[in-house]
C-alpha cells in the first residue's frame, strides 16, 4: 500500500477517474471530485464510505481501493476535519483487501493515531485490532485491546454506533476462551443493538445456535426468558437444531421429562455430552426454583418427599464425608459438609435446597427434622406464557380469597363497612 504523497496527486487520481469512467460511474467520481475541490470534507467522506461498500469496488476494483485510501484518506492534511467515525469505517473496508493480517493490522494502527480527537472512531478502530488479534490467536493481545476499548466507551450515554461491534467480537473472544456466561451476555448485549435483518439467515442460525448452548452451559445462567423472547430463536425452526428450542424451554420450567426425551439430540453435540451432569444439576435446580413459584405464598413449606419428586432425586440418600475433602458450604447461618466427589446426579434434597439458596435462587431456611424447606422467596425471571398463566391463575385465587375475608368480616361486624 504505496502512499501517492500529496493533495495534487489525489486531484490527478479523481481527474483520471473522470474521464476514465463511464456513465453512472463518472457521475460518482464527478460528484467526489466537486466535493474534494470545496473541501467539503464531512460530505466526502460520506460519499468514500457509500462508495467503499458499493460495486463499484467490490466487484474485482479492489486494487483502486488502497489508492483512494492513500490519495484522499492516509496523506490529507485535513484528516482531521473529516467525519472520524465514517473515516475509520472506510479503512476497516480497506484494511480487509489487505493480503495478510499483520498488513491489515498495521495499517489499521496507523489509522488509530490519526483518530485521537474521536472516542467513537477509536473504539471502532480498537474493536477491529482485537478481531484481527483473535484471529491470530493472540488472545492476550486481544484481552487488552477490548479492554481499552471498554473503558473509552464507558463515558459513552446511551447505545453508539460502535456498540454492536464491540459486542459481538467481544462475544468472540469469550467463545474461544471458551467462557459460556461471559460469551451469552456479550452476544445478547450485540442483538440488543443489532438489526436481524442485517445478518444472514446462516448467520442467524449459527448464532440462535451457539447462544442456546451458552445458555444451558453458561456459570450462574438460571433465567433463560430473555433468549427465549428473542425472534433469533426462530430461524432454528424447521432446520436440524430445532430441538434446541425445546431444550431451552425445558430448562427453563425445569421439566425433566423434556430434558430426558430430547437426550438422543443433546447428547449428540460434544459440548453438551460433555458437560451431562452440570446440566442435570441445572434443570434440578430449576425444576425446585419452578416448584417454589408455584407454590401458594401463605404455603411454601415444601415437603423433602415432594421437592424429591419434583426434581428426581433420592430422598433418602445420605452425605458421604471423607476425612480432608469436604466443602464447606456457608449458607444465611448454614455450614453443610459434603464430599467433593459426589455424584452430582444424585444429590440429596438437602444439598439441592443448600445449592439454591447458596446461589440466591431462592430464600428461606431449612428443617431437616421435619423434612421440610420453609421458603419466602424466588428469584424474578423472564416468564413463558404458561408461567404468566400459572402466575394469573395465583392472582386470581388470591383475589377470590380476598373476597372471601371481605365478605366474611362483612356478615360479622358490619357497623366497621361505610355505604
Amino acid at each position: 500500500m504505496t502512499s501517492t504523497g500529496t493533495g495534487s496527486t489525489a486531484t490527478e487520481y479523481v481527474d483520471k477517474q473522470v474521464t476514465a469512467a463511464r456513465g453512472d460511474d463518472e457521475d460518482v467520481w464527478r460528484e467526489v471530485q466537486t466535493l474534494y475541490s470545496r473541501k467539503l470534507w464531512h460530505q466526502l467522506s460520506r460519499k468514500l464510505q457509500q462508495m467503499l461498500s458499493s460495486e463499484m469496488f467490490t466487484s474485482g476494483g479492489m486494487p483502486d481501493v488502497c489508492v483512494i485510501d492513500n490519495a484522499y484518506i492516509v496523506t490529507l492534511e485535513n484528516t482531521q476535519k473529516l467525519d472520524l467515525l465514517a473515516y475509520a469505517r472506510m479503512c476497516l473496508i480497506i484494511a480487509l483487501q489487505t493480503e495478510s493480517a499483520d498488513e491489515s493490522f498495521s495499517f489499521l494502527e496507523q489509522v488509530l493515531s490519526r483518530v485521537s480527537k474521536s472516542s467513537l472512531a477509536q473504539v471502532c478502530i480498537i474493536t477491529a485490532l482485537a478481531e484481527l488479534q483473535l484471529q491470530m490467536n493472540k488472545m492476550e493481545d486481544a484481552k487488552v485491546k477490548l479492554k481499552e476499548a471498554e473503558s473509552l466507551m464507558a463515558d459513552f450515554s446511551g447505545v453508539t454506533a460502535v456498540h454492536s461491534d464491540f459486542y459481538r467480537v467481544n462475544a468472540e473472544y469469550f467463545k474461544k476462551l471458551p467462557v459460556f456466561h461471559e460469551f451469552y451476555t456479550n452476544s445478547l448485549r450485540f442483538l440488543g443493538c443489532t438489526e436481524l435483518s442485517n445478518m444472514s439467515v446462516e448467520e442467524q442460525v449459527a448464532r440462535a445456535f451457539d447462544l442456546s448452548l451458552a445458555a444451558i452451559l453458561g456459570k450462574g445462567i438460571y433465567n433463560f426468558g430473555e433468549l427465549l423472547a428473542h425472534p433469533i430463536l426462530e430461524s432454528l425452526r424447521s432446520t436440524d437444531k430445532e430441538w434446541l428450542i425445546d431444550l431451552l424451554y425445558a430448562f427453563n420450567s425445569g421439566d425433566l421429562s423434556k430434558f430426558d426425551f430430547l437426550k438422543p439430540q443433546w447428547a449428540q453435540i460434544p459440548d453438551l455430552a460433555a458437560n451431562e451432569e452440570i446440566m442435570s444439576e441445572k434443570i434440578r435446580l430449576l425444576a425446585f426454583m419452578e416448584m417454589v413459584f408455584q407454590a401458594p405464598d401463605n404455603n411454601r413449606r415444601l415437603l423433602f418427599s415432594d421437592i424429591a419428586t419434583v426434581a428426581q432425586i433420592p430422598i433418602d440418600q445420605t452425605f458421604s464425608i471423607h476425612i480432608g475433602a469436604y466443602i464447606i458450604y456457608l449458607i444465611q447461618g448454614f455450614v453443610v459438609a459434603t464430599n467433593t466427589a459426589f455424584n452430582r446426579q444424585h444429590l440429596p434434597v438437602e444439598l439441592l435446597v443448600m445449592k439454591a439458596l447458596s446461589l440466591g435462587l431462592v430464600r428461606g431456611s431449612m428443617d431437616q427434622v421435619d423434612q421440610v424447606a420453609i421458603l419466602t422467596w424466588v428469584q424474578p425471571r423472564v416468564l413463558s406464557l404458561q408461567q404468566i398463566s400459572r402466575m394469573a391463575d395465583q392472582f386470581n385465587r388470591w383475589s377470590s380469597k380476598v373476597e372471601q375475608v371481605a365478605k366474611h368480616v362483612e356478615n360479622q361486624a358490619p357497623e366497621l363497612f361505610v355505604q
